[in-house]
Formats: C-alpha cells, structure tokens, sequence
C-alpha cells in the first residue's frame, strides 16, 4: 500500500527567518491525526532557514536527530564542545540520550534547506553524542546511500541508536532503482527535489508516500529528482 501526503496539506509553523513543514511532528496538539508518527519516527521536518537566521541553544533529550542539508551551510555547537560546519549533501546525527544543548545557525548569505528527523532510540538513558559526515560532491547518480543507520540490514552513513536507516539519492530523469523492504518493515518515501513513480504511483516535489506491505517499491525519476527513504519496522 502506498499512500501519499502532499506538501499543501502539511502543517507547519514560521517564525522570523525560518519556515518549517511537517511530514511529522509529535507534539500534543497533533495526537490523533494521520501525520501524527509512522513507527519509530516521530518528527520529519522539511526546514528553510534564511541568512542570519537560525535556532538559539536549546535542549533536546532521549531521541536520536539526524540533518540532512540539502542547500546552503548549517553550523552546529553543542554543550559536549562539538561544532559542525556542514553543507548541502552533509548528514548530522546526535544521540540526544540523558541530554544535551546545541544551536543551529545559518553559516553562509544564502538559504539553508534541510530535513530533520527524530527518531525514538531503541533504549533510554543513553550518553550523548554527536558526528557529521562530509557528502560527496558531485557525486554518483541513479543510486541509493545510507546516510544513517542503526538497521543491521542497511549498515554504513552515521550511527544512530535504533533499528532504521536513512537512505538518499539523486536520480536523473528516468533513473530507476528497486528498494527491498524486508518483512515486517515500512517505509516513508520524500521527493525532496523532482518528480517520483513509485510502482507508478506520481509523487510530486517535497510530496511525503507510507509504503506498507510491499516488498519491492521500484522508484523511478520523472524528472531530475532527489529521494529519500526513511525505512523502519512496524510498530
């Protein structure tokens, strides 16, 4: 089963110099609607944030957050003395465990466009940590890579602390690749840039799609396009 989620009907907020969409987000205010979570995912943030705008320090706890920059330059600090200077392409993961602060600021003149997930660890109480990982730059086409993962299944990109992997691609148009989604698996699928077949169901740019049931989801790029996936077990 593939059910889509378009762009307009996700909710969001703004505040001066950021503009968030929510594919997700559990907050109180949300129990009980269909974007609510999927599984283990818990917030899917599609984050636009201006030059000379950004987030203050701030604290987080208990779930594992993964930044994938798609555009721009993002800077990190964190209260364990980290700080990450990432651009489009670069992936982030903290394990936020018993607790930890960190700012995130736009470091360049133009926009920064990313998307940030949080995840529920697989176990509480864990020490807080933190690590970037460079892109590539112009890199491959028509392939997927694993940008994190804590899925025995789909190893390598940053660690994170729970049984799913993030994986992404840019496809060229009418690039095609076949993704497995093994027993007792879901995933969620975001055209970030482009259109999208997937098993010749039209998704559109930023659209969000829950698979569920499938075995084999074959994406195909209608256009040049950048795809990610976010797979998990059901819960």
């Amino acid at each position: 089963m593939i059910r889509t989620v378009s762009i307009d009907g996700l909710g969001g907020y703004s505040m001066p110099g950021i503009e968030i969409r929510d594919h997700f987000r559990k907050t109180p205010e949300n129990l009980g609607t269909p974007h609510y979570c999927l599984g283990p995912l818990r917030t899917l943030a599609e984050t636009t944030i201006e030059a000379g705008s950004g987030f203050p320090m701030h604290a987080h706890a208990e779930m594992e957050i993964v930044s994938y920059v798609r555009e721009g330059t993002l800077v990190h600090q964190d209260t364990l003395g980290n700080r990450g200077r990432l651009s489009a392409g670069d992936v982030q993961a903290m394990t936020t465990g018993t607790g930890i602060r960190h700012s995130e600021v736009n470091g360049g003149d133009g926009r920064v466009r990313m998307y940030q997930v949080w995840i529920e660890p697989d176990e509480s109480g864990l020490a807080p940590s933190y690590v970037d990982l460079t892109g590539p730059r112009g890199g491959e086409t028509g392939v997927l890579s694993v940008l994190a993962s804590g899925m025995a299944a789909r190893p390598g990109g940053a660690k994170i602390r729970v049984d799913a992997a993030i994986l992404g691609g840019d496809l060229k148009s009418r690039d095609r690749v076949d993704y497995e989604i093994l027993p007792g698996r879901q995933a969620y699928v975001v055209a970030a840039a482009g259109r999208l077949s997937l098993n010749d169901t039209e998704l559109h740019a930023r659209d969000g799609a829950a698979v569920s049931e499938i075995d084999t989801l074959t994406i195909t790029a209608l256009e040049d396009s950048d795809v990610l996936i976010f797979d998990m077990p059901v819960r």
